[in-house]
């Protein structure tokens, strides 16, 4: 009886682990595939117009109050 129960879990393990490492491979190439996609994706006015990289430093804005904050005015005081 120990033997049978053993093999039953020994067999159930492994298609269990089939089915788990098959269905991982379709999200790990997909994970592969858009990490290159992205690596590979620059924009356009990054390169000057010989096609190389612009080595200048970037200006970037970063504004106080976001245009999702509104100011609430209490008009009950």
């Amino acid at each position: 009886m120990l033997v049978a129960l053993v093999v039953l879990v020994v067999i159930g393990a492994f298609i269990l682990g089939i089915s788990v490492s098959w269905l991982a491979k379709g999200y790990v190439e997909d994970f592969i595939e858009n990490a290159a996609y992205a690596k590979s994706v620059t924009h356009p006015e990054m390169f000057d117009a010989d096609g190389n990289m612009i080595q200048d430093e970037l200006i970037y804005l970063r504004t106080e109050n976001p245009f999702w904050t509104f100011e609430t005015e209490d008009d009950d005081d």
